[in-house]
């Protein structure tokens, strides 16, 4: 008893206990370990006892709709379990020990009776439950990732050189930083006190039997694994105890992918093999600051939303944040904001990105392929050409940013998310306009356009990082006249004053409908700097009006980085050049 004692006095949550009622609690609890990987509970049973963490780290995970999410974790020093448990209701969640725990849990009656006989246990509790209940989407959000491994995937990777490197840039973005040299010589209890002084602590390891790598799996939240472009991945790829645990699929993994070597290894075999969540790519100081954002949750992530032409105001957007010196971290987008970020990812400059963007689009209509539609307006070959001309076999896991762009599976009508593969291709299928441009079908999948399910994905990118995001929506009003809709001409007279290049009004009410349904949904996850550009008198099908958008962007992102550079002061300050 006196070690748990002892081990709840060291602990925030246990001040407000006297001696007495930390007694009475402790007398009352079963005081247990659980090994990493392993279920505390699991969603849908009864609630029958509050627990709390004495060491270690738990896992809090929600199975939904849309498969499982990680809703956060649970540090030492925290409770988990008591809403449902003093509600009478079943788990809402899922529960696994992400490394090795201890844990003291108190079961129903006994929680009962230390409600009405300490006050302290009563408090406690109570605060614990109005904290989460006035923010309820963001009750384990404090708990994010803080201890990190780099793990070397081959002895000729340096990752102690990399962790000294990345403890320095982590501390330049105002995190404390700590790295385990020799964890043999840590206890859990020691292990835990290092944890609680730092915000971020880094483990090193080899892939292989070492005591080392064997501490990395039972005790780091996120792994960064370390890869030479030169080598391949081993399989299977080791990243958990044991291959059946439970825990193993919510395990957070990223490539570091170094730019040593001659290239003859592929970045989607690493993908692949350790289930990557994101790829980081290193080939200098620069390209490691990234990292070091991701550490210290500091990175910035830009979303484009779709909106036709309007979408050229993306690119003075991305003139203004390189104006002003702020990182690119993480790149998405819809529809044709897809087809900007993906440029600002490959990483053109300003002059590169308008050239391409005027030939792919301005110079010409992309839409102008028209037929009697079947399923589309279009044949959609101008725009499969001009995406192959312009991006032509880069895959999304080699590009410089990381990024992701959105469509819609509209045989489940579910938002299908692009993270790995040929880039053309994610693009053609979130730009497939319904009505317009014909769907893809890959894999069984009926995709068409990202805006259709999901016009401004903040919340994807909200979940991909810790940072500031900054979201450009171009399609929010202003994008459609009703002018053209009023006593519309007849199609053969529409030919006869237009001709076949210029598309009908069906066109931009197809673009407009594609783009404006999600705009009534509140999100969950809004953007950071939100960005709204007007782009007066450019309609959805306007190819032509390129400058006027870009100017437009240009001043509407500077105005609101002025009206937001709170956020990102500390960001772009510490990545300035020194001495």
């Amino acid at each position: 008893m006196k070690a748990a004692f002892d081990r709840c006095r060291e602990l925030p949550y246990f001040k407000i206990f006297d001696d007495a009622s930390l007694r009475a609690v402790i007398e009352r609890g079963r005081w247990f370990s659980l090994s990493g990987g392993m279920e505390l509970f699991r969603q849908g049973e009864p609630a029958d006892a509050v627990y709390f963490v004495l060491s270690g780290r738990l896992i809090v995970v929600r199975r939904g709709e849309a498969g499982e999410e990680v809703l956060g974790y649970v540090r030492s020093g925290e409770p988990v379990g008591e809403m449902s448990l003093l509600a009478g209701e079943s788990r809402s969640a899922s529960v696994y020990a992400l490394r090795d725990t201890e844990l003291l849990a108190v079961d129903r009656a006994d929680a009962e009776r230390l409600l009405d006989e300490c006050a302290d246990f009563s408090r406690a509790l109570a605060h614990s439950i109005v904290a989460r209940a006035r923010h309820p989407s963001a009750s384990f959000k404090r708990a994010s990732p803080r201890v990190f491994a780099l793990i070397g995937s081959s002895p000729s990777v340096d990752v102690e050189a990399h962790a000294k490197a990345l403890l320095r840039l982590v501390g330049l973005y105002g995190a404390r930083a700590a790295a385990v040299g020799d964890p043999e010589t840590l206890g859990e209890a020691d292990f835990d006190d290092i944890e609680n002084a730092h915000d971020v602590v880094l483990l090193t390891a080899r892939v292989g039997e070492s005591f080392a790598y064997r501490f990395a799996l039972r005790h780091a939240d996120r792994f960064f694994v370390f890869a030479r472009q030169d080598a391949r991945p081993p399989r299977p790829f080791p990243l958990t105890p044991t291959e059946d645990s439970p825990v193993k699929k919510f395990r957070l993994v990223d490539i570091v992918m170094l730019h040593e070597g001659m290239k003859t290894g592929s970045v989607s075999d690493w993908v692949d093999a350790v289930d990557a969540h994101r790829v980081f790519h290193v080939s200098g100081p620069r390209t490691e600051e990234r990292l070091a954002r991701a550490i210290a949750g500091k990175t910035v992530g830009v979303v484009m939303s779709g909106g036709g032409a309007r979408a050229y105001a993306h690119i003075g957007a991305i003139k203004a944040i390189r104006e002003r010196r702020i990182p690119i971290d993480f790149l998405a987008g819809a529809s044709m904001g897809a087809i900007i970020a993906a440029c600002v990812a490959m990483g053109w400059d300003d002059a590169e990105i308008e050239a391409r963007i005027r030939d792919g689009f301005v110079s010409s209509n992309p839409l102008g392929d028209h037929v009697l539609p079947v399923v589309a307006l279009t044949r959609g070959q101008r725009v499969e050409e001009r995406l192959k001309r312009h991006f032509g076999d880069a895959r999304i896991e080699d590009l410089e940013i990381p990024f992701f762009c959105t469509s819609s599976e509209m045989t489940r009508g579910v938002t299908r998310v692009h993270r790995r593969g040929l880039l053309r291709h994610a693009l053609r299928a979130s730009i497939a306009l319904p009505g317009i441009l014909p769907p893809v079908v890959a894999d069984g999948e009926l995709l068409v356009d990202g805006a259709v399910m999901n016009n401004f994905p903040t919340d994807l990118m909200t979940n991909l990082h810790r940072g500031v995001t900054i979201g450009i929506d171009v399609a929010r009003e202003a994008t459609i006249s009703p002018d053209a809709f009023a006593n519309p001409p007849r199609f053969l007279e529409w030919v006869w004053r237009h001709g076949f290049r210029s598309p009908p009004p069906i066109v931009t009410l197809l673009m407009r409908a594609a783009t404006s349904r999600q705009e009534l949904r509140p999100r969950d996850s809004p953007a950071d700097i939100l960005v709204t550009p007007d782009v007066a008198g450019v309609e959805l099908r306007d190819w032509k009006e390129y400058d006027r958008a870009v100017i437009d962007g240009y001043a509407a992102t500077l105005g609101a980085l002025d009206r937001n550079w709170m956020k990102l002061a500390a960001i772009v300050e510490a990545g300035l050049p020194r001495g």
